[in-house]
């Protein structure tokens, strides 16, 4: 908390007041001090870096690239290596420790471009443990190599760093850019601060310290749509627009697939019809995110379009593209489709990866076809070298728990270690599951005690407890499960609605009326609201003790409290009334329930149906047979 706010004051007070930012800092002292963290003075060799790394570069008399290269030569291998990398890291320090006892000194472009090498190997680490030397030794740096050191930071998690170094960058008198900047406000972004950087790309444009390009633009609208703010994304894409910044491709797509995972896959088609009006060509991330949007909604015809679009456009499927399409496919049950696209992706030249096997095979899991989705774990799979994770395991035990077959399902998950993987939460609560789904609660409550509650590299989630606690109250372990809960609530687990619904449930179908209540009654204490389930389960407990004047009550206070009954509600009351003879008050909610578009459930229709042949000649049970059965 105490960095988050160092930061959020930093950014601030260094958008207001730019050329006062180190005034605190003394003449030509070694070391700059600000907010505990320290900084590089130009005017001393001896300057500390803020970034403290382990890693030394030793002295390494050759590299296999070339063992003596001349200035020439090697300002050539920097500048293919800056847009490739090297093969090895070794070979990337041997060539520093080479420029470092080269006279004369290299220009600092060429330092730059071997930092932007070990970049693209992703050696971040190693790249600010340079950076650090080429201080400490007098090295010139320039903007770029702040940059780039800043960029570092970010990737490392450590923003708070590349803010910190953001004071050093003023302090040798460059002035931040807008790449800089950009940087910055994605590092926010990716440590989940969105709301930071929205607040220094707002002030960068009110102190107008830079002129944002598409890039920052970008950076911004996707923090937005991460957090799935469309509207403010949307109303800053068309102010970017407004200042004559032109939108590229990835911010389209950026937008585009927010509005896809928003469900709102029409207004999503519009943006890519504005685009290809525009001449901004899509790419096939593009494509990606609409062809998902639609197999959400299983609009075929419109896959078909893109997909016919895509070919027009010269623009191929990718892996991605192909998975999303074979797990839509397989969740649909179009077994046979699936396996169609996996067929023409490899005549595309593309390979199927585990993520599209895992697709296949759940959907022959969801048509219960269990030991087809083995099949292609033991042969497919394995003859096309592709090796299987957690999730390939955890599809088929869940797809034969659910076909009650726990015995095999348990093989699978002892054969996880095996295969050199870690089941995970959902592999055990699975398990369980399957368990208390045969009746098996004996194997089930020993499952977990010995292999969950003593495992402690395992961390039991919300879905978890609220398994084991509907198993146990399933099988009338109500005590059992009010002890667990308390050991839950001791261990810092804060239940949700679902758990505390669960309970309610159970125990009121046990004879715990009393105890379902007090619960009920303690959510808002809780910081819970109940939701329409909780109030269902406690209208149909009232109504089964008889206590329907509690169940009429609670009724009515649901709305008043903001949540609608739903037909279940709605239904269960109606029944409860026809227990207990109140056949007026039946028919008066029967007709409410009807003006709101829901119906008599099959169950409501029987009792009434019931209650015809028994008691004929009552006359509001006849105004209801004309009513409802007629």
């Amino acid at each position: 908390m105490r960095k988050m706010t160092m930061r959020r004051a930093f950014s601030v007070s260094l958008l207001r007041s730019n050329p006062l930012l180190l005034s605190h800092s003394s003449g030509n002292s070694a070391v700059v001090a600000l907010d505990n963290h320290y900084y590089f003075n130009s005017s001393s060799s001896s300057s500390c870096c803020v970034f403290t790394s382990t890693f030394h570069v030793y002295a390494i008399s050759h590299f296999s690239t070339n063992p003596n290269p001349t200035h020439a030569r090697l300002k050539q291998l920097l500048l293919e290596k800056s847009k490739s990398g090297f093969d090895k890291l070794d070979d990337a320090l041997a060539v520093f420790d080479k420029m470092l006892h080269m006279k004369p000194l290299l220009p600092v472009i060429n330092f730059n471009q071997l930092l932007a090498a070990l970049v693209k190997m992703k050696e971040h680490s190693v790249t600010v443990s340079l950076f650090k030397d080429m201080c400490v030794k007098g090295i010139p740096v320039d903007l770029f190599t702040f940059n780039t050191a800043i960029n570092c930071f970010c990737h490392l998690n450590r923003v708070d760093y590349a803010f910190s170094l953001l004071a050093g960058t003023i302090k040798r008198g460059f002035h931040p850019d807008v790449v800089t900047y950009t940087t910055l406000i994605r590092g926010l972004i990716s440590q989940d601060n969105p709301a930071e950087a929205q607040l220094l790309f707002i002030n960068l444009i009110r102190f107008k310290l830079i002129q944002p390009n598409v890039v920052t633009y970008t950076t911004i609208i996707n923090g937005l749509c991460k957090r799935g703010h469309i509207s403010t994304a949307v109303m800053l894409f068309r102010y970017m627009e407004k200042k004559g910044c032109k939108p590229n491709t990835v911010t389209y797509s950026t937008l585009i697939d927010c509005l896809c995972k928003l469900r709102l896959v029409d207004q999503a088609l519009g943006l890519l019809h504005e685009m290809t009006k525009k001449g901004i060509t899509p790419d096939v991330i593009t494509y990606s995110s609409l062809i998902q949007g639609l197999c959400d909604f299983n609009r075929w015809q419109d896959v078909n379009q893109l997909l016919s679009e895509m070919n027009t456009r010269n623009i191929s499927p990718d892996v991605h593209t192909f998975n999303i399409l074979v797990d839509a496919y397989g969740k649909e049950g179009m077994i046979n489709d699936a396996e169609d696209v996996i067929e023409f992706m490899i005549q595309r030249g593309q390979h199927p990866d585990v993520v599209t096997y895992n697709a296949l095979m759940d959907g022959y899991c969801l048509r219960g076809e269990v030991d087809k989705a083995l099949a292609v774990l033991e042969t497919t799979m394995k003859r096309r070298g592709i090796v299987p994770n957690t999730r390939t395991y955890n599809i088929l035990i869940n797809g034969y728990c659910k076909k009650f077959k726990v015995d095999r399902a348990v093989d699978l998950f002892q054969q996880l270690p095996r295969e050199g993987l870690s089941p995970t939460v959902y592999t055990y609560t699975t398990i369980l599951q399957g368990y208390f789904l045969t009746g098996r609660h004996v194997e089930a409550r020993k499952f977990f005690k010995e292999k969950m509650m003593l495992n402690k590299a395992l961390t039991l989630d919300n879905f978890t407890c609220s398994i084991l606690l509907h198993g146990l109250c399933q099988n009338r372990f109500v005590v059992e499960a009010l002890s667990f809960f308390d050991t839950m609530l001791s261990a810092g687990l804060i239940p949700n609605i679902c758990i505390y619904n669960t309970l309610i449930d159970g125990l009121s179908k046990n004879g715990h009326l009393e105890k379902a209540r007090s619960l009920f009654d303690n959510l808002p204490l809780k910081g819970l609201r109940p939701d329409v389930k909780t109030y269902t389960m406690m209208i149909q407990a009232y109504c089964h003790d008889g206590l329907l004047n509690d169940a009429n009550e609670l009724f009515l206070k649901m709305e008043a409290n903001g949540c609608l009954p739903d037909d279940v509600t709605y239904n269960t009351l109606i029944r409860g009334f026809f227990h207990n003879k109140k056949y007026n008050e039946a028919g008066v909610l029967m007709d409410e329930m009807c003006a709101r578009g829901f119906s008599a459930d099959a169950s409501t229709a029987s009792a009434l149906l019931d209650l015809l042949k028994s008691q004929e000649q009552n006359p509001a049970l006849l105004a209801l047979r004309k009513k409802f059965l007629t």
